[in-house]
């Protein structure tokens, strides 16, 4: 999977918070975003999750321009986990996992034994199984 931004530049009204942003991520990098509060990064990230419109330059996912993604497209090229959320119910960090195995399923379909062992195998490959039975709340 490749994500590859071009020139996105994205604005509140008149206040532009991207400027000609580009970069790229490919398969096995890890890309990190920094920056202090107020500068657009939560932005940036809702510009490429394509949960804001309005913006130009490009965002490609796997090559293809992310406007162009149903939802359920969108669903399979890309996950989301905000940094904080309020949900009511207790998660477990498997169970976030198994989560982004849901857009492969057909409606009412619940994940089967298969889509248990990928999301095993998932955590194992970044090092988290020791958290998998802890509430994702608990985690920073």
């Amino acid at each position: 999977m490749s994500i590859e931004v071009k020139t996105l530049n994205f604005s509140y009204g008149d206040r532009q918070v991207l400027h000609d942003i580009s970069f790229s991520a490919h398969k096995g990098e890890l890309l990190s975003i920094l920056g202090p509060n107020g500068v657009g990064k939560s932005t940036l990230f809702r510009c490429v999750l394509g949960l804001l419109s309005g913006y130009t330059g490009q965002v490609l996912v796997d090559g293809m321009d992310a406007r162009t993604f149903s939802a359920r497209e969108a669903a399979k090229h890309i996950a989301y986990i905000p940094q904080s959320s309020r949900s009511i119910f207790n998660y477990s960090v498997f169970d976030i996992v198994l989560m982004g195995r849901t857009s492969g399923l057909s409606t009412f379909r619940s994940p089967g034994k298969k889509d248990k062992a990928i999301c095993q195998w998932a955590m194992e490959k970044v090092g988290i199984t020791q958290l998998s039975d802890r509430c994702f709340h608990r985690l920073s």
